[in-house]
């Protein structure tokens, strides 16, 4: 049974023999976070947000968790809003917006970040990234303008084909809430992502990878998000996020807090009350 710990404002985490999660119900604490670029917390009706790039032309930010995390396994859940596409039509495209998001796995710095038009992902090596991608790069050989991808250190040219991107119907920056699920059972990452809030049973895509190889035969790194804009933007915005440190994935519902405790996975921090999380929607 999964013991639940409350630690800062905004930070539920729960420890058992087998690993720990963490949770953020909203950002108004973002002290276990590094910020970067133009990465920064700001409030908007889903509460105080985590604004990775706010829709503007050419930006680009990052946040990483600030220590490293146990990666060998993992589950995480997180949802996104992306408000305000904007821009100019070329490439392809036939909406203006871009250019994303990125989840990401690295063990470079948690300081790090890359280029805008690269969804802020571009170039950060080692790492494991799970790209939403908003924006028709023909150069990057994406698929369309609105796909799923699973993408290694660093590189967002996704080959002749694509082999590991999906197409999604529905516009990401369609200003709804977006629900997105990645798990890791140490051999295969699969992805999952829909606008109800409901696991579905199969992946939308996945990936055989060997992530403790990859990391440079590392268990441990850094998680968390890039996004970038380029001639095109909008407002890409994390509302919620969850991280389990073992193989262990999310339904929609999380349990109430039941027990405090001191959690060190990410650094001993005091104990105070933790507000409830936000309803899915």
């Amino acid at each position: 049974m999964r013991t639940l710990i409350a630690i800062g404002l905004v930070l539920l985490a729960a420890a058992t023999s087998h690993g720990a999660t963490v949770i953020f119900n909203d950002f108004s604490d973002t002290s276990l976070l590094t910020l970067n670029g133009w990465a920064a917390t700001t409030t908007t009706g889903d509460g105080t947000v985590l604004r990775l790039t706010p829709a503007a032309a050419s930006r680009s930010g990052s946040a990483f968790s600030t220590a490293t995390v146990r990666t060998a396994t993992f589950s995480t859940y997180f949802q996104f809003r992306i408000t305000e596409p904007g821009g100019t039509l070329f490439d392809g495209n036939t909406e203006t917006g871009a250019d994303g998001i990125v989840f990401v796995v690295q063990s470079v710095s948690s300081s790090i970040g890359g280029a805008g038009q690269g969804i802020g992902y571009a170039g950060i090596s080692p790492s494991l990234g799970i790209e939403i991608d908003t924006w028709h790069n023909s150069a990057n050989n994406d698929p369309n303008s609105n796909h799923l991808g699973i993408d290694l250190n660093g590189v967002v040219d996704h080959g002749a084909g694509a082999p590991y991107t999906t197409n999604i119907a529905t516009r990401f920056d369609d200003g709804n809430m977006w629900h997105v699920w990645v798990d890791y059972d140490g051999t295969t990452v699969e992805v999952r992502a829909n606008q109800t809030g409901v696991r579905s049973a199969a992946a939308l895509l996945s990936r055989d990878v060997d992530l403790y190889a990859l990391l440079g035969d590392l268990e441990d790194a850094y998680i968390g998000f890039t996004s970038g804009t380029g001639a095109d933007w909008g407002n890409h915005d994390i509302v919620y996020w969850e991280y389990r440190d073992n193989y262990d994935p999310i339904n929609s519902e999380v349990p109430e807090p039941a027990t405090l405790a001191i959690w060190g996975v990410l650094g001993g921090l005091g104990l105070v009350a933790a507000r409830r999380r936000k309803s899915v929607g």
